[in-house]
C-alpha cells in the first residue's frame, strides 16, 4: 500500500514536469496588456496549471477503469488491489485539489488585473446616468432603458428572473457529481451482488437526477445567454464603443477555445458553457453599469464573477458499467457425484443483473437423491412456492451452449431436460415458453405537452423507443424491455416537469396469428 502511494506520487511529480515542459507561450487576453510582466507571467502559470490538471485528470481516469476491470475479477487478490487503487485514486484527487486552489489564486489576480485595465480607460456617459446600489440596478437606469427597445427589454428582465434557478441548476449538479463520484467508487468495489445492486440504485438515481438538471440548464442558460448578449452588444454599439466590443469577442474567442481544447476533461457541457460563458456577461454588465456611474453594481457583479471562477468544470465524466456478478460453469460428469451428506446441493442462485442458462433435469414433489443424475455436476435446487424442487445443472453464458447441452444430457439418459433463461433475476423456460407471452413496457404521460427537455431525456435514456401523442395531453414512450428501465424514464419525466404523471402499462407482445389456409 505504501509502495503503491509512493509510486503515485511519483508519477504525479512526472506528469506534472511534462506538461510544464510542454506548456506553450501564451497571449495577452486584452489588447494592451501585452507588456505588464507580471499580467504575463500569471497567464504562463495558469497555462502551466491547467495542463499539470488535465494530467492528473487523465490519470484519475485510467485509475477507475483499472479499478472497474479489476472489480470483474473477484479472484483472491482482488481486495488488496481494490485497497491499492482507491489509495492512488485519493493521492491523485488530492493533488489536483491543491493544484485548483492554486490555480483559482492566479485566476483572481489576472481577472482583477484585466479589469483595472478596462475600467480605467472607460468613461462615463454622464447625462441621465444615475448611482445606484445592487449587482442589477443598471437594468432600471433610466438611461440604460431608454436606451433599448421595449420589447427586448422585458425579455431582458425575464432571463434575469431566471438566473438565480439557473445558478441552482449548476450548484445542485456539483453536488451531485460529488455524490456520484463517492458512490460509483463504492460500486466498483463492492465484494457481492446484493451490496453492488443496493449502491447502484442510488447511483443510478443520482445520475438521472444530474442528467435532468442538464438539460434544465443548456435549455435556461442559452435563453439566458442569447438575450444578454444581444441587449448589451446593441447598447454598447448605440453608444460607439466599438473597443469594448471588441474585448468581448475577444473573450469569447477565447471561452471557444478554452472548451475545445477541454472537451476531454469535462463531464458536462452544459455546465462547462455556464461556468465559460457566465464570466462573459458579467464582464458586459460590469462595462454597461462603468458607463452608467454605477460604482456599487460594479462591486456586486466583480464578487459573482469571482464565485463563477470558482466552479471548476473540468471534472472527469463517470461512465458507469453495470456489473455482473453471474458465475459461469460449465457442465461436468463424473463417476462418483461430488454432492453428499456433508455436502449438499445448493440452492439455487438468483442474480438481480445478468443473463445465465441452466438445464432444468426434473421438477419433484420430494427432495432427490443426488444418484439421479447420473454424475453430472454443477447441481442446484430450487424450491418453489408450491412446495415442488427443480434441479438444473450448469450455469451457461448463451443460449447456443445450453441447446448443446441439452443434446448431450439426453445421450446421457436425461428423458426431458428444458433451458431455463435467467435474464436479470426473471426465469423463463425457453424449451416450453409461447411466444405470444412475451411481455414488454410502455410508460404513459399525461397531463400536458412535453417540451424539448422532456423529450432530450427520453431520447436519451430510452434511445430507440418511440414517442407516440394519443391524445392532446397523453403521451406513450416504448416499448421497454424491463419494467425497471421503464420506471427510471417515467420518474425522470416527472422531474423534468412536475405537471405531469406517468404510469407503466404492460403490453402482451402476441404475433398477428397466421391466416387459416382455405
Amino acid at each position: 500500500m505504501i509502495k503503491r502511494g509512493l509510486f503515485v506520487c511519483g508519477m504525479i511529480f512526472m506528469l506534472c514536469g511534462a506538461s510544464e515542459a510542454s506548456a506553450q507561450e501564451v497571449t495577452a487576453r486584452i489588447s494592451g496588456l501585452e507588456g505588464n510582466s507580471e499580467y504575463m507571467e500569471l497567464l504562463r502559470s495558469d497555462a502551466m496549471l491547467r495542463n499539470r490538471e488535465d494530467s492528473l485528470i487523465g490519470v484519475i481516469r485510467s485509475v477507475r477503469s483499472t479499478m472497474a476491470e479489476n472489480a470483474e475479477t473477484r479472484d483472491s487478490l482482488a481486495q488488496v488491489r481494490s485497497d491499492s487503487l482507491l489509495l492512488m485514486l485519493s493521492d491523485t484527487e488530492n493533488a489536483v485539489f491543491s493544484l485548483r486552489m492554486e490555480k483559482l489564486k492566479l485566476v483572481d489576480r489576472i481577472n482583477a488585473i484585466e479589469q483595472n485595465f478596462v475600467l480605467s480607460n472607460m468613461g462615463d456617459i454622464g447625462g441621465e446616468a444615475q448611482s445606484d446600489s445592487g449587482g442589477n440596478a443598471f437594468l432600471t437606469n433610466p438611461y440604460f432603458v431608454k436606451s433599448i427597445d421595449p420589447d427586448d427589454y422585458k425579455e431582458l428582465l425575464r432571463v434575469q428572473k431566471m438566473e438565480s434557478e439557473t445558478q441552482g441548476y449548476v450548484s445542485t449538479y456539483m453536488k451531485n457529481y460529488e455524490k456520484i463520484k463517492s458512490l460509483y467508487d463504492r460500486y466498483i468495489v463492492a465484494e457481492t451482488e446484493a451490496d453492488a445492486e443496493a449502491v447502484y440504485a442510488e447511483l443510478s438515481t443520482a445520475m438521472d437526477d444530474n442528467l435532468v438538471l442538464e438539460r434544465r440548464l443548456a435549455k435556461s442558460w442559452s435563453e439566458i445567454y442569447d438575450e444578454k448578449i444581444y441587449v448589451y452588444s446593441y447598447f454598447l454599439e448605440k453608444e460607439n464603443r466599438e473597443d469594448l466590443l471588441a474585448l468581448t469577442d475577444n473573450m469569447m474567442v477565447k471561452s471557444l477555445q478554452e472548451k475545445l481544447s477541454a472537451s476531454e476533461y469535462y463531464a458536462s457541457e452544459a455546465v462547462a458553457n455556464y461556468c465559460l460563458q457566465k464570466p462573459i456577461v458579467l464582464n458586459y454588465e460590469i462595462y454597461v453599469a462603468k458607463l452608467l456611474n454605477q460604482a456599487a453594481a460594479i462591486d456586486s457583479l466583480s464578487n459573482v464573477s469571482k464565485a463563477v471562477r470558482q466552479i471548476d468544470f473540468r471534472i472527469p465524466k463517470i461512465d458507469v458499467a453495470r456489473r455482473s456478478f453471474v458465475d459461469y460453469e460449465p457442465i461436468e460428469f463424473s463417476a462418483k457425484s461430488p454432492y453428499n451428506a456433508t455436502n449438499p446441493i445448493p440452492e439455487c442462485v438468483v442474480y438481480e443483473y445478468g443473463t445465465i442458462y441452466r438445464i432444468l433435469l426434473g421438477n419433484y414433489k420430494y427432495k432427490q437423491a443426488v444418484s439421479i443424475f447420473r454424475g453430472a455436476s454443477p447441481l442446484s435446487v430450487e424450491e418453489g412456492e408450491d412446495g415442488r424442487f427443480s434441479y438444473y445443472v450448469g450455469g451457461l453464458r448463451t443460449r447456443a451452449e445450453a441447446e448443446a447441452a441439452v443434446e448431450v444430457l439426453k445421450k446421457k439418459g436425461f428423458r426431458d431436460p428444458q433451458i431455463i433463461e435467467w435474464c436479470d433475476g426473471r426465469k423463463t423456460n425457453l424449451s416450453e415458453q409461447n411466444e405470444s407471452a412475451q411481455i414488454a413496457f410502455r410508460v404513459v404521460i399525461k397531463g400536458g405537452t412535453l417540451d424539448d427537455t422532456v423529450r432530450d431525456i427520453i431520447a436519451t435514456m430510452a434511445s430507440g423507443c418511440e414517442i407516440s401523442r394519443v391524445s392532446e395531453d397523453t403521451f406513450i414512450v416504448g416499448m421497454f424491455d424491463s419494467r425497471a428501465m421503464a420506471e427510471r424514464v417515467a420518474q425522470a419525466v416527472v422531474k423534468c416537469d412536475e405537471n405531469l404523471t406517468t404510469e407503466i402499462t404492460e403490453i402482451n407482445m402476441a404475433p398477428a396469428e397466421e391466416e387459416a389456409e382455405d
